[in-house]
């Protein structure tokens, strides 16, 4: 018999849920408001409802469940299954997700960082099911990563290992929300692109920008591809950042992948294009020939599959993914 897990996706907004078997396969989807705003007690138990209700919908007992698997933002301890802090989450901290959920459904749960699922679901069933050296970036409001090596996650002694959007790319550089400054994240994700796109208008810089309240990232993208030139140098400007934080990691882990993913897929082969160049021109030979840049299979999908597969490892072997 194929066992049956579920992969939930915990996000500042939305909570997305799978049912997932052993080899991959998604077989019924949920999603509903998170309701952040009323605090941890309320976020759980609509979790666990969530979970029900997935599971009636797709006519399956929640007895006949073999695990679950919830991916959360972090930092996490995901050896005791705890939420340290979730910056998107008001009132996470020190949050006992594992054992609540275990109370509230009957079920085992593991909890992992919810980039690390998502590298793990491209791993198992994505872009990277060919590799066994790959690295994710989740280009999105923040930059998470996860890595995998030699078909491992790796988490590191503290399950800080894989903070990728926090190494720093320019010291001493714009400020970040954990607190440094310099991180790839203050220059790479998507909320970057707009505070950058901001700051040039404010400094005086033309764009059909200008005027413009609450644009977001995929706007600066269009804009860039309508011929503006300030857009275009931001997008440029981005690449390069991008490529800056890629070339360390190749020249740190030297994997076969890095996977992007997040909401700054939609700016497509163009963008990578110029990823890929940057890190060409910055990075050794022998570290960039034998490594793919490429965009995610998966998509959205990535974090729930990877939620319920690490459910399923934990379930097949007893050890973390």
């Amino acid at each position: 018999m194929n066992k049956r897990y579920v992969g939930i996706d915990l996000g500042g907004t939305n909570l997305k849920l799978g049912l997932v078997t052993a080899d991959g396969k998604m077989v019924a989807r949920h999603s509903s408001p998170t309701e952040a705003d009323r605090g941890p007690s309320h976020v759980l138990g609509r979790m666990a409802d969530a979970v029900r209700d997935l599971c009636r919908s797709a006519g399956v007992d929640l007895a006949d469940v073999a695990a679950v698997g919830a991916a959360a933002p972090g930092p996490l301890d995901t050896e005791a299954g705890v939420v340290i802090f979730a910056p998107n989450l008001p009132g996470w901290r020190e949050v006992r997700l594992r054992d609540v959920l275990q109370q509230k459904l009957g079920r085992p749960v593991v909890v992992e960082n919810d980039a690390n699922a998502a590298g793990y679901g491209e791993f198992r069933c994505g872009a990277g099911r060919s590799v066994q050296n790959m690295i994710i970036l989740t280009l999105g409001t923040g930059v998470g990563g996860g890595i995998i090596l030699d078909g491992k996650m790796l988490r590191g002694v503290s399950d800080t290992g894989a903070e990728l959007g926090h190494i720093v790319i320019h010291y001493g550089g714009r400020p970040c929300a954990c607190g440094n400054r310099g991180c790839l994240e203050a220059y790479a994700s998507a909320t970057a692109v707009v505070t950058r796109t901001e700051e040039a208008i404010a400094a005086g810089d033309k764009s059909s920008l200008a005027g413009r309240k609450g644009f977001t990232c995929k706007d600066v993208f269009d804009a860039a591809d309508a011929g503006d030139a300030l857009a275009a140098r931001i997008i440029e400007e981005t690449a390069g950042y991008l490529a800056a934080g890629i070339t360390s990691l190749l020249h740190v882990l030297n994997p076969e992948m890095v996977v992007l993913t997040g909401g700054m897929m939609g700016a497509g082969e163009p963008f990578l294009d110029r990823v890929r160049q940057h890190v060409r021109q910055a990075a050794l030979e022998r570290a960039w020939s034998v490594c793919e840049i490429r965009w995610s299979a998966l998509g959205g999908d990535a974090g729930i599959l990877g939620a319920a597969l690490a459910a399923e490892a934990f379930d097949r072997t007893g050890k973390p993914a």
